[in-house]
C-alpha cells in the first residue's frame, strides 16, 4: 500500500475542515461541513472517492466537489485521518481558500 500524498486542507477550526488525499491512484476528499442546524461544525468527515482531478481544479472553490464523487465512503472521525495534515498543506491551498 502506498503513502498519502496532494495532501492540503482548508477551513481550519479546531481541526482542518476539508481535505484532499491522493493514495493508489484516487482522490479522496474528507469534509467536516458546517452544519447550520446545529450552528457547528460536524465532530467528524464525510468522506468521498473523487476522481483525479487537475491542481487547477483543485486550486479553486472545493464547494461541490461531493457531486463528482465515484463514490461515499464511510464516515471519518476528526482525529480519524490516516494521515497527518497540519505541517502537509499545500502552499496554494490557503491562498485559494477565498475563492
Amino acid at each position: 500500500m502506498s503513502e498519502w500524498s496532494r495532501i492540503a486542507y482548508r477551513e481550519f477550526c479546531d481541526a482542518p475542515r476539508a481535505v484532499i488525499a491522493q493514495r493508489d491512484g484516487n482522490l479522496y476528499f474528507f469534509d467536516s461541513r458546517f452544519d447550520d442546524d446545529l450552528d457547528c461544525y460536524l465532530e467528524y468527515y464525510e468522506v468521498w472517492r473523487l476522481p483525479l482531478l487537475p491542481d487547477e481544479r483543485l486550486a479553486g472553490s472545493w464547494v461541490g466537489l461531493e457531486k463528482l464523487a465515484l463514490e461515499r465512503l464511510p464516515n471519518a472521525g476528526l482525529r480519524d485521518l490516516p494521515f497527518e495534515v497540519s505541517s502537509r498543506n499545500t502552499p496554494n491551498a490557503d491562498a485559494a481558500r477565498s475563492k
